[in-house]
């Protein structure tokens, strides 16, 4: 399963040394683009560049349906605002790890704390696929955040995985799970949310498409592929409809931010991606 490792900020002279995981682990393929020497570590500019050089290479990608997992890897960032950013840019979409400052400037054993943390990384990331992948269908983790309205999705909004080692995480996500299930689903197994809208997870036969249905924003790309760390499987959605109307009256939200009024367009129901691209489009 193909490893995408993304690191944010690094020096020349890091940026090197991490090339060289690519060697010690199968499937691994690191994206560490250099940073300016005045703009080091979590910084607007830095994102985007991770993001777009990411982006080309899952371009690249013999095959972009397949399995994959993405985490992405910074020094602490000094402020709530540079972690509030990060978590903006690729917090839905990617297992984001933290390293210590204490090793910055030190790029070989930055680089063995990677080697060190990255089984274990891993064995969390199998976690998370099992529930983005494998249990879409009764699993929370998949979902539309800004379209199912639940305490639950707001949850998942945060660093909920911080810390949680890979037992920790498995019981977490059956937890959540279990709950998610008795508190939104119906015996016919769609998931109900606060608005009584009614998210009915489509069959694998009419998961057909891209892998990436996103617009032309570069998050809602890479949101449209990954979750948490874990490859979406490919063209899963959600057919949503109203349990309370016979057409949509709600106002939702596409992949790019941007707010659609439901009522004037009359439809019985409309297909969610988990990265809220809406289909068809207006």
């Amino acid at each position: 399963m193909k490893h995408f490792l993304v690191f944010i900020g690094a020096s020349p002279s890091l940026s090197t040394e991490l090339v060289t995981l690519q060697k010690g682990f199968v499937d691994v393929k690191v994206i560490a683009p250099a940073a300016r020497k005045d703009d080091r570590g979590v910084s607007r500019s830095n994102v985007d560049k991770a993001s777009e050089e990411f982006i080309t290479a899952l371009r690249s990608a013999s095959d972009q349906s397949s399995p994959a997992r993405l985490s992405v890897w910074c020094f602490l960032p000094a402020s709530a605002d540079q972690v509030e950013m990060l978590w903006r840019s690729f917090g839905r979409s990617a297992w984001i790890e933290f390293i210590p400052t204490s090793l910055i400037n030190k790029d070989r054993p930055t680089r063995i704390f990677i080697e060190q943390k990255l089984d274990e990384v891993i064995g969390c990331l199998h976690q998370i696929y099992l529930h983005v992948f494998g249990n879409r269908k009764t699993s929370p983790v998949s979902l539309p955040f800004e379209n199912f309205r639940s305490d639950m999705t707001s949850e998942f909004q945060k660093y909920w995985y911080r810390g949680l080692s890979d037992d920790d995480l498995k019981k977490h996500l059956v937890g959540v799970a279990s709950r998610f299930r008795r508190e939104h689903t119906t015996s016919e197994r769609r998931h109900r949310d606060s608005r009584r809208l009614l998210f009915s997870p489509a069959e694998d036969g009419a998961c057909h498409g891209q892998p990436h249905p996103a617009g032309s924003e570069r998050d809602a790309f890479i949101n449209g592929r990954f979750r948490f760390g874990s490859a979406l499987y490919p063209g899963f959605h959600y057919d949503v409809s109203s349990e309370n109307h016979p057409t949509l009256e709600c106002i939702l939200v596409d992949s790019e931010g941007r707010e659609r009024a439901m009522k004037s367009e009359k439809r019985a129901y409309i297909n969610i991606f988990p990265n809220n691209y809406l289909s068809p489009e207006r």
